[in-house]
């Protein structure tokens, strides 16, 4: 790819950028979100046309990517951060939708086969008859990457492929591309976490603000060096203010002392697929949920936001119960919920940021039913410049956005809100260093106002980082509470949650 340059009305997103892949290597796209490493791929693929610069490819010369299809022809595949998903058909459906003449019929037996075959060596307990919309956001990932394999090609590029997997998952990926790149093929592998990109990676590019910044060998930079060069300036700094990773004391990242009665309370809450589960979290206090993929932990947070229905048991806001049967009654009881899943659940893709900004709190933007399009749009202009918010035109629809802006968005309509108990399922899945610091500022700062947190999270050190205490799941119970102090670490943890 040489001088590729890309902008979307008055927001470039790429300047002259250049890419060499190379037959039988990783190589590792860096980046703050924002940086232009999605929209670059989305070029490769042919979703998105350049508006300047060239694609060779080593046997065909310069070629002008039509579209998606046309990529695929030339044997490039994507793997985006965003599954493309149909959730109303199987598993094998999904991993072949699209790759057969529509005139000609394939035998279903087929299909079920091949998809078996590439299930696995990745998914091996993924049923390729399974449906899936009934999948969790982890098998859906490897159904997608699945998928993206079913295609072929030479080029491979994976977005944030790791973002909702096991380690073990992890793992059994990093074995296929290791296979794919020992036959030859060029792999682009795109994540946020540094550990990854030092298993996996041959080279390296960072990309900042649309432009490229540096490229080399991975061995040749350390994690200090890429970190700085990422987000362009110490890491430090940007994590400046946080609270020592182990406070033990009851309200460790606030000022406000927390009142005898729990802002937040779950008494034998029970649905499918929970059981009997007990919780209470304190004004000013992040509660940590750690488990294992499957364990319950997601499972609690849509119980108390309404999304699954409960079949006994009680929620309390403030120490009175309240009956919550949907989501717009957890609304109402000040509960907010940020859900792993950005697109399906969070954000109208094709809405303005400002708009989507606007959908928890419809009453405050709009008179007689008619929405005062300017005072909403003064109050999200103060969100973006405190979240740093890219692009900063809250007319951009809100798919145009990265991954990790889209998610600052949805945690600026709740801020707006003012919810009085706020739930993070993932809350920085696909989400770069720089943000990462920036959300963990600001899940600090709604519970240094009084707000009640609960954080769902995979990542180990995020828990330990941002929790005053943290409660293990597994099988659908809340089996342990522990207190976040100098004594408990990530191995200690894992063990906790029956890791192997």
């Amino acid at each position: 790819m040489r001088a590729i340059s890309k902008a979307f009305g008055h927001v470039r997103v790429l300047t002259d950028v250049d890419l060499t892949l190379r037959p039988g290597e990783v190589h590792a796209l860096l980046g703050e979100n924002g940086a232009g490493k999605s929209t670059l791929m989305k070029t490769l693929f042919g979703v998105v046309q350049p508006d300047s610069g060239t694609i060779e490819l080593a046997d065909a010369g310069a070629v002008s990517i039509a579209g998606p299809r046309h990529a695929l022809s030339l044997g490039i595949g994507l793997v985006s951060q965003e599954l493309s998903l149909v959730p109303q058909l199987d598993v094998a459906r999904n991993m072949f939708l699209g790759q057969t003449d529509a005139l000609r019929m394939v035998p279903r037996r087929d299909d079920r086969r091949k998809a078996a075959g590439i299930l696995g060596g990745l998914a091996p307990h993924v049923a390729v008859d399974a449906i899936v919309g009934d999948l969790g956001m982890a098998d859906r990932q490897l159904v997608e990457i699945s998928r993206t394999l079913a295609r072929g090609g030479r080029i491979i590029a994976f977005d944030e492929p790791t973002s909702s997997l096991t380690p073990t998952e992890r793992d059994a990926l990093f074995r296929v591309i290791r296979q794919l790149t020992a036959s030859g093929k060029a792999i682009v592998y795109i994540s946020h976490r540094m550990d990854e990109m030092r298993a996996i990676a041959d080279r390296f590019t960072v990309m900042r603000d649309g432009h490229v910044v540096a490229s080399d060998a991975m061995a040749a930079a350390t994690d200090a060096a890429l970190n700085e060069l990422i987000a362009g300036r110490e890491l430090s700094r940007a994590l400046a203010g946080r609270p020592p990773p182990y406070q033990a004391t009851a309200c460790g990242i606030a000022a406000i002392e927390p009142g005898p009665v729990p802002r937040l309370a779950l008494r034998q809450l029970s649905t499918d697929r929970l059981h009997a589960v007990d919780l209470a979290v304190r004004r000013g206090e992040v509660v940590g949920l750690a488990g294992l993929v499957g364990s319950g932990r997601s499972a609690i947070l849509r119980a108390i936001f309404g999304m699954d229905p409960s079949t006994g048991g009680q929620i309390l806001v403030d120490g009175v119960r309240v009956r919550i049967a949907r989501p717009v009654d957890a609304m109402q009881a000040g509960i907010a919920l940020i859900p792993e899943d950005r697109r399906g659940q969070a954000i109208v893709p094709m809405m303005s940021v400002a708009q989507n900004f606007g959908l928890a709190t419809p009453g405050r933007f709009s008179r007689f039913g008619i929405i005062r399009s300017r005072a909403r749009r003064t109050a999200i202009e103060r969100y973006v410049s405190e979240l740093a918010i890219r692009p900063p035109d809250v007319a951009t629809p809100v798919a145009d956005l990265s991954g990790g802006n889209q998610q600052k968005v949805v945690i600026a309509r709740w801020l707006a809100a003012g919810a009085g108990i706020v739930l993070f399922d993932e809350p920085t899945r696909g989400v770069d260093v720089g943000a990462k610091a920036e959300i963990y500022q600001v899940i600090r700062a709604m519970a240094a106002d009084g707000a009640a947190v609960l954080v769902v999270s995979s990542e180990i050190p995020e828990l330990l980082l941002l929790s005053n205490r943290i409660c293990v799941v597994a099988g659908g119970q809340v089996t342990r509470t522990i207190a976040n102090d100098e004594h408990l670490d990530e191995h200690i943890l894992l063990r906790t949650m029956g890791a192997p």
